[in-house]
């Protein structure tokens, strides 16, 4: 009998391509290659070797992660995004003062708690409504 997986959740499903890439990994490559390669061939004789080994990795690194890096369900742009919206601009902090809202809410609740049995001693209501 023929299976088909079907995942858990709809959207963990990923489409592939070729060879088990998705479109937005071989656009990856595809980039990497159209920068890494004539970087190498035309600085070959210009630019040291080592130099060069090290301007090719680094110009191929934002393609590589752009395809293929994923942090907690977020594409590289995503995490990029956050990371620098997090660490590089101001942050919106709520302060919020826990004990003077507990301390506010329990003296209203004995007000009210009080008034109840003022009218209970006055028989305003029955105790038993």
């Amino acid at each position: 009998m023929i299976e088909v997986k079907i995942p858990a959740e709809i959207q963990a499903y990923k489409s592939k391509l070729v060879a088990g890439l998705s479109v937005r990994q071989i656009l990856a490559i595809g980039g990497a290659l159209a920068v890494g390669v004539p970087l190498g061939v035309f600085g070959y004789g210009h630019i040291p070797s080592d130099i060069l080994t090290w301007l090719v990795i680094f110009s191929v690194a934002p393609f590589a992660a752009w395809g293929f890096l994923k942090f907690k369900d977020m594409k590289f742009e995503e995490f990029a995004r956050v990371f620098f919206m997090f660490n590089f601009f101001p942050q919106k902090r709520v302060y919020e003062d826990t004990e003077v809202n507990l301390f506010c809410s329990l003296h209203e609740e004995m007000i009210l708690l009080d008034t109840l049995q003022q009218r209970i001693e006055n028989d305003e209501i029955d105790e038993w409504e």
